[in-house]
Parts: structure tokens; C-alpha cells; sequence
């Protein structure tokens, strides 16, 4: 309901839009697709933010966690949001056909390590930071916002400064770059130094 876009909402505008979802080895969705369109660019963009918060028990192969790919259906419906309170907090919907592809997978895993806070590395302190990132038309990240904390703000900073370094393939409307917030999960993982 916080994603349902305010002004279909108040005309009373809803729809199903099928997505694709791109689950990971921990169970958290990411960036997905459009696979069946509402009809609505707006109702299509506020289903793969939907997509993006999802969480899933991880897929197995083999016994082994595994990253896999899903369709789900969102469906928007008026008369059950009524009332309720659309996000302020929610980085504005841009429509695109093509997701944005990180350029920077196997140096993210660097920059996080030399991005460590010192201090909770050496206690043994990490966490998952979820930030929210605009990638431009060139692929670069213009700007972050943290969409949830690690609980330590530290971390939280690092993560800010890692992902302004990263760079993507844009993501494409009609065959065109376009700019897009989409969201972006770092982990900082430690193991207490032994004395």
C-alpha cells in the first residue's frame, strides 16, 4: 500500500502487474522486470519497488542455498488502500524496461574492506546496510539515502561512500538510458580478533 502511487489512488485506479524478482542465496529480492504489464507505467514501477522488498525462504540446489529468479503478481486495488498513507520516504518511480546491472561486482567486496570502520571491525561489529541508490543514465551513482540502517551509523556511512564508487549498465526505457533509484544491500562481515 505505501507504494500505490497517491494520484491513482485518489481516482481510484488499480491494477495486476506480474514481476520478475531476482531472489538471492540470503532470501531478499532484488531489481526485477516487468514480465506482464498493467497498462499503467506508474502502477508497472510501484510493482518492482513492491518486488524489491519482498523476502523469500532461499531456493535450493542441492541443498545448497541458490540465487533464482521468480515471477509474482502485485495487484494494486483502491478500495483496500483508502486511507492509508503513501510512503514520504519513498525515492520517486521512474518506469524502465531494462535494469540497471552493477559494473563493480567483484570490487564492491574491496572497497568494502578498506572501507571498514576500523573500530567495529576490531570488535567484531557488521551489519547489512540497504540503501537506496540513484543510478544516472551513465551508470553512475549520483546519489544514496539509506533505506535501512545497520544500526550503526558508521557503517551506515561507509556503505554511503562504497556505493558512490560503484557504476552500472543503466537502466533502459524504450531502448533508452535512463535514470532510476533502485536499492542496493552491503554487508560488512567480521570476525573478532582473538587476543
Amino acid at each position: 500500500m505505501l507504494a500505490y502511487p497517491p494520484d491513482l489512488l485518489a481516482r481510484g485506479v488499480g491494477g495486476r502487474v506480474e514481476v520478475w524478482v531476482h531472489v538471492d542465496t540470503t532470501g531478499n529480492a532484488g531489481s526485477g522486470e516487468v514480465k506482464t504489464s498493467s497498462g499503467n507505467d506508474d502502477l508497472d514501477c510501484a510493482a518492482m519497488q513492491v518486488g524489491d522488498v519482498m523476502e523469500f525462504e532461499p531456493a535450493l540446489n542441492e541443498g545448497r542455498s541458490a540465487r533464482v529468479w521468480t515471477s509474482q503478481w502485485v495487484e494494486f486495488q483502491p478500495e483496500s488502500a483508502a486511507g492509508k498513507a503513501a510512503d514520504p520516504d519513498r525515492p520517486p518511480c521512474e518506469p524502465f524496461d531494462t535494469n540497471p546491472v552493477s559494473l563493480s561486482t567483484d570490487t564492491v567486496v574491496r572497497w568494502l574492506e578498506a572501507s571498514y570502520p576500523p573500530r567495529l571491525r576490531e570488535q567484531g561489529i557488521g551489519g547489512s546496510v540497504v540503501l537506496w541508490l540513484r543510478v544516472g543514465e551513465s551508470g553512475e551513482v549520483l546519489e544514496t539515502e539509506v533505506r535501512q540502517s545497520s544500526g550503526h551509523p558508521a557503517l551506515d556511512d561507509a556503505a554511503g561512500a562504497v556505493a558512490m564508487n560503484m557504476r552500472f549498465e543503466p537502466a533502459k526505457r524504450l531502448g533508452r538510458p535512463t535514470a532510476v533509484w533502485v536499492h542496493q544491500r552491503l554487508t560488512f562481515s567480521s570476525i573478532p580478533r582473538s587476543r
